[in-house]
């Protein structure tokens, strides 16, 4: 007959806690991972499932369920969950923040209506963006990538120094730079020429006064707009592709 004694559960509970609490703050922050369309007990059930992969892989073992920096490091784990996931979800707000900016340039500030998803308000063109930020971070296998990293650091990364290693490695004022960096690349171009076009609707006015400029830029604004976003989304390749890259070489797992 098999038995098992009490300390063998414990041991075994506490090892399979450990990448199970990591895996559920990165299904709790990851994009499209964490979305409200999947219920949380199937997500719960997934990072169970995961953990249960995932607790041979450490190095380390466990700590006991005694121990009184178990709490601690049951919240570092779920810390550094929360990291990976915030860390993809901030860089991918870069192309929503491009076509936010656009948006802007282009007047549609006034038809911005509430997103569900997000809980905020955004208008048309930063959706836009957004969903396709989304489609392509889920055809690249983006979040079978994002899961992967985090077994990967539940190997690399002990327990006991998994957060000064993970923090350590991850600066986050470049993860702030690189944001604004490329949300500013993709939106330039559309910038400059609607910035033209605001320039040629004030020339306009100052040679006709009589033309009503508030009726007519509004049309031209949004049509030049949309001609520019039609020419220019096959050429989102690139820096789509560059935004992807930035996420998995700041994660470097």
């Amino acid at each position: 007959m098999i038995t098992f004694s009490e300390a063998q559960i414990l041991g075994w509970l506490s090892a399979l806690l450990m990448p199970l609490f990591r895996l559920l703050g990165l299904f709790t922050s990851a994009p499209l991972l964490s979305s409200r369309s999947i219920p949380v007990r199937y997500r719960v059930l997934a990072a169970g499932c995961l953990a249960l992969l995932a607790a041979p892989l450490a190095r380390q073992p466990a700590p006991s369920f005694t121990d009184p920096d178990f709490p601690a490091l049951l919240a570092a784990e779920v810390m550094i969950g929360l990291s990976i996931g915030l860390v993809c979800r901030m860089l991918l707000a870069s192309v929503e923040m491009a076509g936010e900016i656009i948006g802007l340039q282009m007047g549609f500030s006034f038809a911005a209506f509430f997103d569900p998803s997000t809980s905020s308000n955004a208008n048309a063109v930063g959706r836009l963006f957004n969903a396709l930020s989304m489609t392509t971070f889920a055809v690249i296998n983006g979040p079978l990538l994002l899961v992967a990293a985090t077994m990967t650091s539940i190997e690399r990364l002990p327990v006991s120094a998994g957060v000064q290693q993970f923090m350590a490695r991850l600066d986050i004022g470049a993860v702030i730079n690189q944001v604004f960096e490329l949300g500013l690349l993709m939106a330039l171009p559309y910038m400059t020429l609607l910035l033209f076009v605001n320039l040629s609707l004030g020339l306009i006015s100052r040679v006709a006064p009589q033309l009503n400029v508030f009726a007519i830029g509004f049309p031209i604004t949004i049509g030049s707009g949309l001609l520019l976003l039609t020419m220019g989304l096959p050429m989102l390749y690139a820096p789509l592709a560059q935004v992807h890259q930035a996420i998995f070489s700041v994660l470097g797992f």
